[in-house]
């Protein structure tokens, strides 16, 4: 693998299993681009299986039929769009390195859609990746006055192809589930695709099953067939540190990382501490080389905001104070007390009672944990900072 996130597009390699979607996918788009009407293809997917992969050859090929007199997409305006500062900064890099495409074609969805009410602008296709990033209440402070993005950019486009997975919802300002997304494609045609194959994490089936538990905090034993998948449960996290800096030292791209809960430090340093383990939370800043690909960010621990729609080598996960262990039902819970980042939970339309709200912060902090623990493309490594946690995962 590429030791560079830019590695996890490469296009060239699509399986034949992603070609047939594709041909679909441009099938649907051609036949849609004639009936004079707003349509929809929404790709559902969880974390690796390969929907940013797909997305981009789709781009690539509706790029070069723009230019290709007889090409269904012959001088079809198209765009692409996402609403997470450091995977945009991925795609513009790409934008660098595929013909026919350039920094310019990839925009943030706020961007794309304010240019297009001061221009009059109407985009024959419109790309989303990250979709379930999408806002779906007013933010003004991004200059973003409308109720929902997809809504405002279906209204902009003649066809729009947009990437969900509900389980990386991550903020109430991106309150995004399944009535929702149904309610927004009524009015539309529109169709889905499913993409239900795992092409991160190289690790066998049992593996990717006791995974998939954890991130619904269920508890199970050790599968004793991972294949060559590196996964290992630590006692200590800096331990797991020493082994994570070994890895990247070996084969790049291996990271620290894990989700609210840790409280500041006594002089306000915004750090994660545990056992001998202290290192600053990951710094987002406008420099174009994204978190991840930064040498420096070795000495640091990553959080959605840098890592979500990223591939890592290794990723050590700290399972944060917010995951406690619940002996009644041997499994695990969030303690909504101990979230420190209350910026995702703050008030929206979409949450009418106490109780949803309790239900959707439990279901954001495994949301939370379904992105890291999917980081890893050969190993990961996991501890937790609850006692008990800890105890019961070194017991598998």
């Amino acid at each position: 693998m590429n030791n560079s996130a830019i590695g996890k597009f490469n296009v060239e390699k699509i399986t034949v299993q992603q070609e047939q979607q594709l041909t679909n996918i441009q099938h649907y788009i051609e036949c849609a681009l004639k009936s004079g009407e707003h349509h929809i293809v929404v790709i559902e997917g969880q974390a690796g299986t390969g929907k940013s992969v797909l997305l981009t050859k789709l781009f690539q090929r509706l790029k070069a039929g723009a230019t290709l007199k007889g090409s269904p997409y012959y001088q079809k305006q198209c765009v692409f769009t996402v609403n997470h500062p450091e995977l945009l900064k991925i795609y513009q890099e790409l934008g660098r390195q595929l013909p026919g495409i350039y920094k310019k074609d990839y925009v943030r969805p706020t961007s794309l859609i304010n240019d297009c009410h001061k221009t009059k602008k109407m985009y024959d296709i419109v790309l989303v990746d990250e979709g379930h990033l999408l806002f779906t209440k007013p933010e003004p402070y991004i200059r973003f006055t409308q109720e929902n993005q997809l809504s405002e950019i279906i209204k902009l486009s003649r066809v729009v192809v947009v990437v969900f997975d509900f389980k990386q919802v991550m903020q109430t300002k991106m309150f995004w589930n399944k009535p929702l997304l149904d309610k927004v494609l009524a009015p539309y045609k529109h169709v889905f695709f499913n993409l239900d194959f795992q092409y991160r994490m190289q690790a066998s089936q049992a593996t990717i099953e006791w995974i998939d538990g954890l991130t619904n905090g269920q508890i199970l034993p050790l599968p004793s067939n991972r294949g060559d998948y590196d996964l290992r449960i630590y006692s200590r996290a800096y331990d797991l540190y020493e082994a994570i800096k070994q890895r990247n030292i070996e084969v790049g791209l291996s990271r620290m990382l894990t989700a609210t809960g840790f409280t500041r430090g006594p002089h306000d340093e915004h750090t994660v501490r545990m056992d001998d383990f202290n290192q600053p939370w990951d710094e987002l800043d406008a420099q174009p080389t994204p978190w991840a690909e930064r040498s420096e960010s070795i000495t640091e621990v990553g959080s959605i905001y840098t890592i979500q729609g990223f591939d890592l080598n290794y990723a050590g996960v700290i399972l944060s104070p917010a995951f406690e262990y619940d002996a009644t039902t041997d499994s695990i819970v969030v303690n909504p007390d101990k979230v420190t980042h209350t910026e995702i939970y703050k008030k929206t339309p979409r949450i009418q009672s106490e109780q949803e709200m309790t239900a959707f912060k439990s279901q954001v902090m495994f949301n939370t944990l379904n992105v890291l623990l999917k980081r890893g493309i050969k190993g990961l490594y996991v501890t937790a900072a609850d006692p008990q946690l800890r105890k019961r995962l070194l017991e598998l």
